[in-house]
């Protein structure tokens, strides 16, 4: 349990301070301990608890109309997402979560400009990020690909993406209770992660205020792509 608590400790503050990442890491290392659906949703939840003490700042600085869109895209991708959480064996799911981490992860990495990635393609980028989230809890690295491409100041991306997945990842849960994946199981892992993760997520703000990155995913997108290759060689 120590590491479990370590790890919501290490998401946490990724969490508070790029707006994203929680979740993915989350669901990585929890996949040593738990099933990888049990894993999901226990993620998904933490996530969604983590999101709570960052929506007052972000509802001021978020891009509504681009918001908007990227959550008709997410709700599109939601009935597919979980279909495959549902059916999926464990070990094909496993590696899902893996494969999908480590190419947001290397996309994030690369930090190459797409011009193509307009804001009329918001919908679509929603749909990729909701079916990821949804499946592997992986919806960061496709999100912040799209709107780091995007001429928004940091913090609105940041705050955009924070909103977005407070309420994609409270449609997940919804959507995760009605399967049956909300068992004691998950309940259980969650309530022994949430202090940690709360204190990260506190330190995460208090690191991105006092800082204020400028590329912020040059220290999220190895971690990622890390524990990634470690799931993918189990």
């Amino acid at each position: 349990m120590v590491a479990a608590a370590m790890l919501a400790l290490l998401a946490g503050v990724v969490r508070g301070f790029a707006g994203f990442g929680y979740a993915v890491i989350v669901v990585l290392g929890l996949n040593l301990l738990l099933s990888p659906q049990a894993a999901l949703a226990t993620a998904i939840l933490l996530d969604l608890a983590c999101c709570l003490g960052l929506l007052r700042e972000a509802a001021a600085h978020c891009h509504r109309p681009l918001l908007g869109r990227l959550l008709l895209g997410m709700l599109l991708a939601l009935p597919a997402g979980l279909w495959f959480v549902s059916w999926l064996p464990a070990g094909v799911m496993a590696q899902l979560v893996g494969g999908i981490s480590l190419l947001g992860g290397l996309l994030l990495l690369l930090n190459r400009p797409l011009p193509a990635l307009a804001q009329r393609f918001a919908i679509s980028a929603g749909i990729a990020s909701g079916l990821a989230m949804t499946t592997a809890s992986a919806g960061g690295p496709p999100l912040m690909v799209y709107l780091l491409n995007q001429p928004l100041p940091a913090a609105v991306q940041r705050a955009t993406a924070i909103l977005f997945f407070a309420l994609c990842s409270a449609a997940v849960l919804l959507g995760l209770g009605c399967s049956g994946l909300l068992g004691g199981e998950v309940w259980h892992m969650a309530a022994l992660m949430l202090l940690p993760s709360l204190l990260g997520n506190q330190l995460g703000q208090w690191l991105f205020r006092r800082y204020r990155p400028q590329g912020f995913r040059r220290g999220v997108a190895p971690l990622l792509m890390l524990m990634s290759l470690w799931v993918l060689l189990r």
